[in-house]
């Protein structure tokens, strides 16, 4: 009995010790993104819906509301890759961005809205839509 409960402890080590490097690699490759989502006269628009996918990962898929403050951001699990976004509210022309988040330094301070040079930054302007026009006859 007392065998097996050194050999659970040296594979409970051993299997911490294999999978703590591995965490720490998946940690380093993380991004963020941060923006804001202003109209034409660079007032914010709240409540716009931002789709982010990559096409390196078709599952991948995250939705973001903005805040009052037009503002908006996140984290990206897999910096090395090219992130595609979506912008959308109803009345307001749909924006759509290409763009690569810089890898993320766990040991910066700030979060999500930390200082531009650890992260990338997308501001982005919405049109509103023309209203439809009528055919009259």
């Amino acid at each position: 009995m007392q065998q097996h409960r050194i050999s659970f402890a040296l594979v409970g080590t051993l299997f911490a010790l294999v999978l703590a490097p591995m965490a720490s690699v998946a940690a380093q490759r993380q991004g963020r993104i941060s923006g804001k989502v202003m109209d034409a006269k660079s007032e914010p628009i709240a409540d716009v819906k931002i789709t982010i996918t990559t096409k390196a990962n078709s599952s991948f898929k995250k939705q973001l509301t903005t805040g009052k403050d037009g503002t908006f951001g996140t984290f990206l699990n897999d910096a090395t890759v090219t992130y595609h976004y979506r912008f959308e509210k109803p009345r307001f022309v749909t924006v759509e961005k290409d763009k690569k988040v810089p890898i993320w330094n766990p040991n910066d301070e700030g979060g999500v809205h930390a200082s531009s040079a650890v992260m990338s930054v997308l501001d982005i302007q919405l049109a509103a839509q023309a209203p439809a026009v009528k055919n009259e006859k």
